[in-house]
């Protein structure tokens, strides 16, 4: 279905409280169009029309140079409709609905797009937008049957006045899809909110635990018991990071291990559940947290490098059963047990408790302290 879509992405404004080019600005290896383009042609979606007006002589061969459409919007000074309607004018007659993004909200992640496109083409709906927190957020995904009724609609109250009278009319055409991404609601318009962007950029591989709250009770729910046993995960994960900060600079990503911690049972049930549960990830633009799930059940550290975030979330993981916090050797004895007639499978768990026992001695050796015995003094409930 993404062929079959465009986007229509808005960067003919003044940036009249940037002070600057919103669309030029540099957003990590990008700049905020090119990072806005990019996001839609990573999602199948070909036809992207950049609308261009104030500073057209900058922002249209930009949007070329990315195989972007640029069109010029002469009435730009009138706002922003003007700009809709204009990209409306030149969208292909092959298109079936389009996306509609203002260039200053360029932090939407990968899956946010592919899950309206997903419900784009398994219902009939018109007008499909991204929710989070309650909160209807960019880009809303149109359908092209909808453009008379906007090019032809009273702009006075700007499209969102067509598009609320559309939903008024037939209610049943529009459809509200929850999503893990809190940046639809992120709008980079001032210098401050652009120096919020740069950090929010710098951790858009992984969710937020707002956002790993969606995925695991809303998207892939998880049952209580695994809710319990992820819970513990990342509240271990995280005490192992607290305790090589202790000796390491710059230690490694705390809230990177909380939420791969919650996630990394997400898939659980499903054959090669943590394989699966990294393409979940992956697809939905969490490419740092699909890594380390991916790898939860079976470890590749090599003796001598330093243990990352991967190495802890895998550990933990296995240093917790159920809820309680468990020796490695216990929890291993646990599958031996369980697997005692199988010598294929024996051996795989053998080799698993090999891994982390090699891990655990890194970072006993880096911290000079006894895991366990440390943690259980600092968490004697466990």
């Amino acid at each position: 279905m993404a062929e079959k879509l465009a986007a229509i992405i808005l960067a003919a404004g003044f940036s009249s409280r940037m002070g600057t080019c919103k669309a030029m600005l540099p957003l990590g290896e990008n700049t905020v169009l090119e990072q806005a383009v990019e996001l839609f042609h990573d999602c199948g979606v070909s036809e992207v029309i950049v609308v261009t007006g104030h500073e057209a002589g900058v922002t249209a061969p930009a949007a070329r140079k990315t195989g972007a459409l640029a069109v010029f919007n002469p009435d730009f000074g009138l706002g922003m409709f003007s700009s809709i309607c204009t990209g409306l004018r030149a969208l292909s007659p092959e298109c079936k609905g389009f996306f509609l993004l203002p260039v200053d909200i360029p932090l939407i992640r990968k899956g946010t797009v592919r899950l309206l496109v997903r419900a784009f083409e398994a219902s009939a709906s018109r007008l499909i937008y991204p929710v989070y927190g309650g909160d209807r957020g960019h880009p809303p995904l149109i359908s092209t049957s909808l453009c008379q009724t906007i090019v032809q609609g009273d702009g006075s109250h700007g499209l969102r006045g067509i598009l609320a009278a559309v939903e008024t009319e037939s209610p049943a055409q529009v459809r509200d899809i929850l999503v893990p991404d809190a940046n639809i609601l992120f709008d980079m318009d001032t210098p401050e909110a652009y120096q919020d962007g740069l950090a929010r950029n710098a951790v858009r591989e992984f969710p937020s635990m707002g956002e790993c709250e969606v995925l695991i009770r809303h998207i892939y729910p998880m049952p209580d018991r695994g809710l319990a046993h992820a819970e513990k995960v990342a509240e271990l994960a995280v005490a192992i990071c607290d305790l090589i900060a202790l000796t390491r600079t710059p230690p490694p990503d705390r809230e990177l291990c909380r939420v791969c911690g919650w996630l990394h049972d997400m898939a659980k049930g499903s054959p090669g559940h943590e394989q699966e549960g990294g393409r979940r990830l992956f697809e939905l633009g969490f490419d740092r947290a699909a890594e380390i799930v991916a790898a939860h059940r079976e470890s590749t550290y090599l003796p001598g490098a330093l243990v990352c975030e991967k190495e802890i979330v895998f550990l933990a993981d296995k240093m917790v059963s159920g809820s309680s916090l468990v020796r490695v050797e216990e929890r291993f004895q646990q599958k031996l047990d369980l697997y005692a007639n199988d010598p294929e499978a024996c051996a795989a768990i053998q080799r698993r408790l090999l891994g982390a026992r090699t891990v655990l001695r890194a970072i006993e050796e880096e911290t000079g302290s006894s895991l366990f015995d440390l943690l259980c003094r600092c968490h004697p409930e466990a």
